[in-house]
């Protein structure tokens, strides 16, 4: 899969969906952070990015234009922005007082899929967790030895899942929110994607629309799980039958769940039973 960043007024900004595939998926490590200011209407330019290194850029007060390869962002606190390899700078601070910034700088490891993200803008708005965090790597940076690395190991990673969970919290939907409670408390009914959409008072086209833009999968998809999931832990824990499992999970006919449980899994409900009671 290729993800790349729409296009939002001139400005390239990644869907939350696309962003989080991207961490959860990617083998990435950080390397190390500065922190600097610029004092208003300074303008720094003729200068790249790290090179073979990804950057985080993180307002901590003022705020600034930051072009990188000729693309403009207007950045300040709940604007994050992402800044590829070895890419040309050029930033003018636009507040009456200093742009005092810090960058986050990471390494990719691995990704399992073709990726092109470059330079993008991340809307996060404004979290109070957000300073916490950063003063607290920060100041752990400062610091020598393994135990102070491995701190700021982690709270790298616990920047990078407040930065996508607020930027998916900036695109919430409350149908889809609706439809997700819905399909998490009624998965054992035999309910359709028409009565989900009806349910939460919306078309079902519109509905499929909405859930896939936001989810990343279509409203079957995300009910399918929510069933297999919960029938592997019945056929893992119990000695249910088969037939009385499928209709535990919403499926009146157990051949149909068979079908889409070997699809998923590659086996049968049977054989993955079986794999449990042998260990």
């Amino acid at each position: 899969m290729i993800i790349i960043p729409a296009m939002v007024k001139g400005v390239r900004r990644i869907q939350a969906n696309d962003l989080i595939k991207y961490f959860a998926n990617s083998s990435f490590q950080y390397t190390d952070l500065f922190v600097t200011s610029l004092d208003p209407n300074v303008h720094d330019h003729n200068r790249n990015t790290a090179p073979g290194l990804n950057g985080i850029v993180i307002t901590l007060s003022g705020s600034a234009n930051f072009s990188l390869n000729g693309k403009l962002y207007a950045i300040h606190k709940g604007v994050i922005l992402h800044a590829g390899p070895n890419m040309a700078i050029d930033i003018t601070v636009t507040s009456k007082e200093p742009w005092h910034y810090t960058v986050l700088h990471y390494e990719v490891l691995n990704l399992p899929f073709t990726v092109d993200l470059g330079h993008f803008e991340i809307a996060t708005g404004y979290h109070h967790k957000f300073d916490y965090l950063v003063q607290q790597l920060i100041h752990f940076e400062k610091i020598p030895g393994d135990m102070n690395r491995l701190k700021c190991k982690s709270l790298f990673m616990q920047l990078v899942e407040l930065i996508v969970i607020c930027a998916k919290m900036q695109n919430s939907n409350n149908v889809v929110d609706q439809a997700i409670t819905f399909m998490t408390e009624q998965y054992n009914l035999p309910i359709t994607i028409a009565e989900i959409a009806e349910e939460v008072g919306c078309d079902r086209r519109r509905f499929a629309y909405l859930f896939d833009k936001e989810i990343g999968m279509s409203p079957i998809q995300f009910l399918t799980e929510i069933r297999l999931k919960q029938s592997r832990e019945l056929l893992r824990t119990t000695s249910i039958p088969i037939k009385e499992i499928a209709e535990l999970i919403g499926y009146q006919d157990a051949f149909y769940f068979c079908r889409v449980f070997k699809k998923q899994y590659h086996m049968t409900p049977t054989n993955f039973r079986k794999q449990y009671l042998s260990v």
